[in-house]
């Protein structure tokens, strides 16, 4: 199941990749949201090539709607098969995935499965900036999200999550989240706090993503929905961990520059600076290393965080003092959208 939007870059290498997986009955849904580019002329030409591709011709979103739930909601009922693996148009998966994402499902008696990919980073700014949303995972709470019993907790993501039909329907399907502004993390809490159980399960050797191109495009992306993740208490409470993170990741280096431009700093806290920034370029190392990611971003960490918290802002500020959001070419009204 893909929404499409605009995709003309990666859609027929997205879609062939799911067309070709070894898995013995599928069918591959894919919702044309009404794109203005090239994206429905190649749609088009796959459905000629292969007839397990099903293209629906999506409508605009009604009042309360936001985007992406609503193609996926038009496209749901084209789908005849219990399970439904959800995924993003720019993302390729290997030809064995499915079949052994359905074989984790089964055996380990789960409802939902989000697949973690891996991300292709080729430009500078993209190896400095996304090593942060690994992190976000590894490296802070993601852990939690397979335990059963925390209900509040569960992970969602457009690189894929397969869920069973039943679960789907059981918590009312998109409609339940159609104003959703991170609807792929909704979709799995929902499940979750229904009773049913998810898992978050590393598949890097099987699923890969080139999220975003350049600097521009990555603070575009981010910022239209980053603020819908810091809503309520408990998102500020999140909000404020996070500037602390950001801040703790460019503090000790700040330090050792100031350091070296000559400012009297104490020794204690030149060596403590040190002994954080060296542990900081370390972990970021070891957690490249065993996700197969270049080494040398972990030194641009401080400047990661920079921008990282530039983005924020910039996401707080269209949210809720512009309130606007603006996506491949739709505006919405942030005040009617939500976590």
């Amino acid at each position: 199941m893909i929404p499409a939007r605009n995709e003309e870059v990666e859609i027929e290498r997205a879609v062939r990749s799911h067309l070709a997986q070894d898995y013995p009955d599928f069918e591959v849904v894919v919702v044309d949201d009404r794109s203005t580019d090239g994206t429905g002329a190649i749609l088009e030409g796959l459905r000629r090539e292969d007839s397990r591709l099903k293209v629906v011709a999506g409508r605009e979103p009604p009042p309360g709607w936001l985007g992406k739930p609503h193609a996926l909601a038009q496209g749901v009922p084209e789908a005849s098969g219990s399970l439904l693996l959800i995924a993003d148009a720019d993302v390729r998966y290997h030809p064995a995935a499915l079949r052994e994402a359905v074989a984790v499902l089964e055996s380990r008696g789960v409802d939902l499965a989000t697949l973690l990919a891996h991300f292709e980073m080729r430009s500078f700014w993209e190896n400095v900036l996304l090593p942060y949303v690994t992190i976000s995972v590894y490296g802070s709470l993601g852990f939690l999200a397979n335990l059963p019993r925390l209900r509040a907790f569960a992970i969602g993501a457009g690189t894929g999550m397969l869920v069973r039909r039943s679960a789907y329907e059981a918590i009312g399907g998109h409609a339940a989240i159609r104003n959703s502004g991170v609807d792929d993390v909704r979709l799995a809490m929902a499940v979750k706090r229904a009773g049913f159980r998810c898992l978050l399960l590393r598949a890097e050797d099987r699923v890969a993503v080139r999220m975003y191109r350049s600097l521009r495009s990555i603070c575009d992306g981010l910022a239209k929905s980053l603020a819908f993740a810091f809503s309520g208490p408990t998102g500020l409470l999140f909000l404020l961990l996070t500037f602390f993170y950001l801040a703790i990741s460019i503090a000790p280096f700040a330090v050792l520059l100031a350091a070296l431009f000559g400012a009297p700093v104490p020794s204690p806290d030149l060596a403590l600076a040190a002994f954080l920034a060296t542990a900081l370029v370390l972990l970021r190392g070891v957690l490249a290393a065993i996700l197969g990611d270049s080494l040398w971003p972990a030194l641009t960490h401080p400047l990661m965080a920079a921008v990282w918290a530039g983005i924020i802002w910039r996401s707080l500020f269209q949210r809720f003092i512009r309130k606007r959001l603006t996506w491949r070419g739709r505006e919405y009204d942030a005040r009617r959208a939500r976590f």
